[in-house]
């Protein structure tokens, strides 16, 4: 976990930073799919949640046709399976089949062994600290940075039980320069980021509602008190928002404080430690654990790499013309 004050990864390419944000980071498969198109070289990845996870397989190799086959076939089925109750401690889920799909897609590989550089943010549940994790095992890593507080239970390395990089660093590109230098692109799809930029207002998905319902009748569901009261706060706040007037119910006032002193935490790391360029795809609305819609945040992250594709070639080469 000490820094690489010498990244064996040479200086050619851009150092990404992605984000946390839930299936809304799913937008950062689109922006590595401009970056190939354009043969933008990427000499290494810094990840918080599931910047970590999208950034452990473009680290091991995966190519970006079979990452954007992977994230486009999860139906709300395959979600569900996922995050099924398996009645664990620190969570609503243990984690073990999230466990199960990582090792099956990365198998063993250990970070220092990866083609370029990587790095996944999480915080140390007892002490508070931000936890680098940059060598070890992939599975590892990434297990830890996505363990969400109250839906996925802590995980374990060493002493250490760690949880979700969002909790102190949503968007690592501090952690990025430091490590592996620059030029440094963050991508920001958090819902901090979301609030504060001004993108024409899109509705919720109306296929929310109806899988909850779904699931909510489902016979399991009574062995779940957890998951179930989750779900129906869910929909109750889904309704709620339908309506014009502004309903700031528990659930909603909690969410947006977590919004506020996530805002506040990159606005000081940006004051210290900025990124080069910050890409803010419009991700609308797309829930914590709505994989489902892969394509549509796919298609955000590739639209605003586009937009910013000058700029991106000019932090390689200054002399592109703009």
């Amino acid at each position: 976990m000490e820094p690489q004050n010498n990244p064996p990864h040479g200086n050619n390419g851009l150092v990404l930073a992605l984000s946390g944000g839930g299936a809304a980071g799913l937008a950062h498969i689109g922006v590595i799919q401009v970056l190939a198109e354009n043969d933008i070289p990427v000499r290494a990845v810094v990840g918080t949640s599931i910047g970590a996870e999208i950034g452990a397989f473009m680290a091991s190799g995966m190519p970006v046709d079979e990452l954007v086959s992977l994230a486009t076939a999860f139906d709300w089925k395959q979600t569900l399976q996922l995050f099924m109750p398996d009645l664990p401690t620190g969570g609503l889920v243990s984690g073990k089949k999230i466990m199960d799909f990582l090792n099956t897609k990365l198998g063993k590989r250990h970070i220092e062994n990866l083609h370029i550089g990587y790095a996944a943010i999480t915080t140390d549940l007892e002490t508070g600290e931000q936890v680098v994790l940059d060598c070890g095992g992939l599975v590892d890593a990434v297990r830890a940075s996505i363990s969400l507080p109250g839906l996925i239970a802590p995980h374990c390395i060493g002493s250490r039980w760690l949880v979700d990089g969002s909790v102190l660093n949503p968007v690592p590109f501090d952690v990025a320069r430091e490590r592996f230098g620059g030029p440094v692109v963050a991508v920001a799809v958090h819902s901090a980021a979301r609030r504060q930029v001004r993108h024409p207002r899109q509705p919720r998905s109306r296929q929310l509602p109806v899988r909850i319902r779904q699931l909510l009748r489902q016979p399991w569901m009574a062995r779940a008190r957890g998951l179930e009261e989750w779900l129906e706060t869910q929909l109750e706040n889904y309704q709620k928002t339908q309506d014009k007037k502004q309903w700031w119910t528990a659930r909603r006032v909690l969410d947006q404080v977590l919004d506020i002193t996530q805002a506040e935490i990159v606005r000081l790391r940006w004051s210290v430690n900025p990124p080069d360029l910050m890409l803010v795809p419009e991700v609308g609305r797309v829930g914590t654990v709505e994989f489902y819609r892969a394509k549509e945040a796919i298609a955000a992250g590739r639209a605003a790499a586009q937009e910013k594709l000058m700029q991106i070639k000019c932090l390689l080469d200054p002399g592109t013309n703009q």
